[in-house]
């Protein structure tokens, strides 16, 4: 099998590792909305020029507005047409402009990969010892000019599993980044060129369900705990007037440990504070 180089080397490690991270090109995306805008504002000034033009006309022309069959065969008649025409444009117009607005609003409600999803790919084609080091002299993919410098205007077509709560990204992101550097001692790292079995890796991956059961387990031991805590404080303390302080104090930290564990709504918050 031919080693794979370039754009198919990428396209190869994207679609294996998951890591399938485009740009939306939102601001050329949005400027292109805006043309179809333009077109179709002055298509309609167009048409309402023409339609009064027809209007002050005599014969079968100022009938238009309450006839469209005359209006249809205006300009096989040699009555005008012009109305007709630009009725016809607009139409064209409108589905170019519907399908597009339909198409961004898919596109802009995609979701974001990890700031760090998107830094180690970018890393991948820049480093050797990721298995990647691709030479890449256009602008797309240039170092300086890559696309995915745009990190906040990148889409990935591999929605994250799990929850996507404050609790969940504070875990798999700052913390998870640091507990990596003690994990990687114990673990291999995935095999940079798997044509080269000789060649070091820096490349190392883990299970995205694993990491999403161990902040389950977290988030759940966490918002469990809250309550049982109290209780065996509120047991030992025989001072009424404390006793108030404590139990308002839990009540606010188990309100917290809801909101912050989980993506529960605020009259869910609200409901479960109350019981």
């Amino acid at each position: 099998m031919a080693k794979l180089m370039g754009y198919d080397k990428l396209a190869n490690f994207m679609a294996t590792s998951h890591y399938t991270i485009f740009r939306k090109f939102r601001q050329s995306a949005i400027r292109d909305l805006l043309y179809l805008q333009a077109e179709i504002s002055e298509l309609e000034k167009e048409y309402a020029e023409s339609a009064q033009r027809d209007r002050e006309a005599e014969g079968a022309r100022a009938l238009y507005d309450g006839n469209w069959h005359l209006l249809s065969i205006s300009k096989s008649q040699n009555l005008g047409g012009v109305q007709w025409d630009k009725a016809l444009q607009i139409r064209k117009k409108l589905r170019e402009y519907y399908d597009c607005l339909s198409r961004y609003s898919d596109i802009s409600t995609r979701e974001r990969p990890r700031t760090t999803e998107a830094l180690l790919l970018k890393d991948w084609i820049l480093r050797p010892d990721l298995g990647g080091g691709i030479s890449f002299s256009g602008k797309d993919l240039g170092p300086k000019t890559s696309v995915y410098n745009e990190v906040e205007d990148l889409l990935t077509l591999n929605p994250h599993t799990g929850e996507n709560d404050l609790f969940t990204r504070f875990l798999t992101g700052p913390v998870f980044d640091r507990a990596e550097r003690v994990l990687r001692v114990f673990r291999k790292p995935k095999q940079s060129d798997p044509e080269d079995q000789c060649s070091e890796s820096n490349l190392f991956q883990y299970s995205d369900s694993h990491m999403i059961t161990v902040v389950d387990m977290l988030g759940t031991v966490l918002a469990s705990a809250t309550p049982l805590i109290s209780i065996i404080i509120l047991y030992f303390v025989r001072n009424l007037g404390l006793r108030l302080i404590i139990l308002c104090a839990f009540t606010l930290l188990f309100s917290l440990s809801l909101a912050v564990v989980t993506k529960a709504r605020r009259v869910e918050i609200f409901a479960c504070t109350a019981a």
